[in-house]
């Protein structure tokens, strides 16, 4: 291990400890860009106690990290290169997160009891977007009584039966938008909140181009939703709407950011940017209009690497071929130009601290 990852060993993630990534197959403890280990579902706990979910326990709390990457992950990415922790990190110091989990020996997390505080939906991909980053065609709803619909149903059955009583956050969606779903959409206009006694947060990921003032005011969750994250990914119309965003609507997105900026109810909102040779040219031009809408509020313009997702449109090879992120690739010297111009700027967050640190911008 480096000298830098040595300051791992002083650091523990709580996710694998207190958070669930539900998608139609599979479970991660964790983003599964940056922990892609699938935990899988079992006899209806969700994979919550099975063995790998031991695993990758006991690699966060030895400091090994051994099932996350590095690079990709913010929240490592950051305290790699800056020995510092992100707001709002799950990285705790080692002593603190050892007071709330009796652990005197690393094989006490074989019997270790804890609860899954934080959960992510991730089971419906349906979208209105086609986005090339993350898929290749329009997924549509399901129809009703399909063999899809009923096991997405079954899924939101199990964890409000078997999980709501404990949870305390909630996210939707990392796969797909919360509003063109009809399974979330009216799961988020007819919360129940009496089923989660616990809950403080419900926080919303979203492209955007659905979410006006009619829909909000629709929603019984909306005293719950304190965090929005719109998608966005480009800094012009054309870009957007032919390159990163297709089937989506410039103004009608512009149009909704605008009467997000209104509601005094969310406490932060996060808009995000995937960096790659396709749109890195608009890095600048994002943060500004940006900055222009949500000036005065608590925001943070998210910049991060575009990754490779398997239902994507680009293969493995092509995400490489874009990432401009990259040392190898042949305009990283002007990707670093475009990241100078913006990286000290005030709400800023990215993941391309490494980079930073080397190249001492």
């Amino acid at each position: 291990m480096s000298t830098n990852e040595n300051i791992l060993k002083q650091y523990v993630c709580k996710q694998p400890f207190e958070y669930l990534d539900i998608q139609s197959d599979s479970a991660h403890i964790c983003c599964p860009s940056w922990c892609p280990t699938d935990v899988k579902t079992n006899n209806g706990k969700i994979g919550w106690d099975d063995t790998i979910v031991k695993k990758i326990r006991k690699s966060v709390l030895n400091g090994s990290y051994k099932y996350c990457d590095k690079n990709v992950c913010p929240s490592l990415n950051k305290l790699l290169n800056t020995g510092v922790t992100e707001y709002n990190s799950p990285l705790v110091p080692k002593d603190k997160f050892l007071e709330h989990y009796p652990i005197k020996d690393i094989s006490d997390i074989d019997n270790i009891n804890s609860d899954c505080k934080h959960l992510l939906f991730g089971f419906d991909r349906s979208c209105n977007l086609k986005c090339p980053s993350c898929r290749d065609c329009l997924v549509p709803n399901d129809r009703i009584n399909t063999k899809e619909h009923i096991n997405k149903v079954n899924i939101l059955n199990t964890i409000e039966t078997k999980l709501a009583p404990t949870i305390e956050s909630i996210l939707i969606t990392g796969s797909g938008d919360p509003f063109y779903s009809n399974l979330y959409r009216n799961y988020l206009i007819n919360f129940d909140k009496s089923k989660y006694p616990n809950l403080k947060e419900i926080k919303i990921i979203t492209n955007g181009n659905m979410l006006d003032e009619k829909l909000w005011n629709s929603l019984k969750s909306k005293e719950y939703i304190k965090t929005i994250e719109v998608s966005i990914d480009a800094g012009t119309e054309s870009t957007y709407e032919n390159v990163t965003r297709l089937n989506g609507t410039w103004k009608k997105l512009m149009s909704n950011l605008n009467f997000l900026s209104t509601l005094n109810s969310v406490s932060k909102f996060y808009l995000s940017f995937v960096v790659s040779e396709l749109n890195y040219m608009e890095m600048g031009t994002f943060y500004n209009v940006i900055s222009n809408i949500f000036k005065g509020l608590n925001y943070e313009v998210v910049y991060r690497q575009h990754v490779y997702w398997a239902d994507g449109k680009y293969t493995e090879q092509q995400v490489n071929d874009i990432a401009v992120f990259n040392p190898t690739h042949s305009k990283h010297t002007q990707f670093l130009d475009q990241l100078q111009s913006i990286y000290n700027k005030p709400n800023i967050n990215h993941n391309f601290n490494h980079l930073v640190k080397k190249n001492i911008l």
